[in-house]
């Protein structure tokens, strides 16, 4: 049967019509970008039954770039001052220069945009794509770290020019600072700068860190304990002096008197645990004047089935407060009264 010329246009155009109209599916979803091109984007990929998850999977495929890199810089920060070799253990830089590492890496994830996005017309999947572009996320990292080598400088300047040595102990451990959170960007930088480069680093995080012990040695300190405290405070105290790097003097001429308390009460059983709360407290004095430069406080407490356990707890605990905040304090403490 022959069918009337105009019944063919009509089929022929409805066949061609509907490929015309079919979506076809993006090179990215499977595949590089020719839009957005390795060389000028970093891009990642998600998909999932709403455009807002497969756009926040898309985010997160991007993101994980960077966090791989700052979990391994904030890694390296945190072991770093933690070698057999090396008494003096993390200090109040290392937990400082991770936690900028991190802000300064989620400041570079909020610049993540979603390009496109797109639905299959079969499984009705959307999919989304994020993209980064190198060229303006390079120039912000690289103008970020110029201001820390201004800033590690300037303190260098500082630490170097004072005559009061906590002032100087203080300025070095901001060059510190400094130093390891600009190596968190250069890691940053050269996951986005194609050539891997970065920018060359203008000073030795090694060499600041161990100008910085070298002052802390500097700095005698004889601990003291008040009557009262609980036993095996002395030990905690003077370990923890060990472990921020200053020099403990157990003559008769330190520079400073370092003065803790911790006195536990007891709070009873409370469903079948014992409890133990205390205030560890610590004062400077200046050893020939007597002038005290400051005092800090920290609540502690510990609890279990036991009370020698309970109190042992509330021991490892001021040890482990010690141990992190000593540093910082007796700096603040020594240079905040001047």
């Amino acid at each position: 049967m022959k069918l009337p010329l105009t019944v063919v246009f009509v089929a022929t155009a409805l066949i061609f019509g509907g490929c015309a109209t079919k979506p076809s599916q993006p090179d990215w979803v499977a595949g590089d970008s020719a839009k957005y091109t390795n060389t000028q984007y970093l891009i990642g990929r998600g998909q999932a039954s709403t455009i807002e998850d497969a756009e926040d999977r898309a985010r997160a495929d991007l993101a994980k770039i960077f966090q791989v890199a700052v979990a391994v810089r904030s890694e390296d920060v945190q072991s770093y001052k933690s070698a057999p070799e090396n008494a003096a253990g993390p200090g109040q830089y290392a937990g400082e220069s991770s936690r900028h590492i991190t802000t300064r890496t989620d400041q570079i994830i909020s610049g993540i945009q979603i390009a496109e996005i797109w639905q299959d017309p079969v499984s009705k999947t959307r999919y989304a794509l994020a993209i980064l572009p190198r060229m303006q996320t390079a120039a912000s990292l690289r103008e970020q770290i110029n201001q820390l080598d201004d800033a590690t400088q300037a303190s260098i300047d500082q630490s170097k020019n004072t005559p009061d040595l906590f002032i100087k102990i203080a300025a070095a451990s901001k060059a510190v600072e400094s130093q390891l959170e600009r190596e968190g960007l250069q890691k940053a930088l050269q996951v986005v700068d194609i050539t891997g480069r970065g920018v060359d680093p203008k000073f030795s995080s090694g060499k600041l860190s161990a100008d910085m012990d070298d002052l802390l040695k500097r700095v005698r300190i004889a601990p003291r304990v008040a009557e009262g405290s609980a036993p095996g405070l002395d030990e905690i105290v003077a370990g923890a002096l060990s472990h921020a790097g200053f020099m403990i003097d157990t003559g008769d001429k330190p520079d400073y008197f370092l003065k803790a308390s911790l006195k536990l009460a007891d709070l009873g059983l409370k469903e079948g645990w014992y409890w133990q709360r205390g205030d560890l407290e610590i004062t400077l004095s200046e050893a020939v004047t007597g002038r005290v430069r400051g005092t800090q406080h920290w609540f502690v407490k510990g609890a279990a089935p036991d009370k020698e356990t309970a109190i042992r707890r509330a021991l490892d605990e001021a040890d482990a407060v010690l141990k992190k905040e000593l540093r910082p304090a007796i700096i603040s403490m020594a240079v905040g009264q001047k």
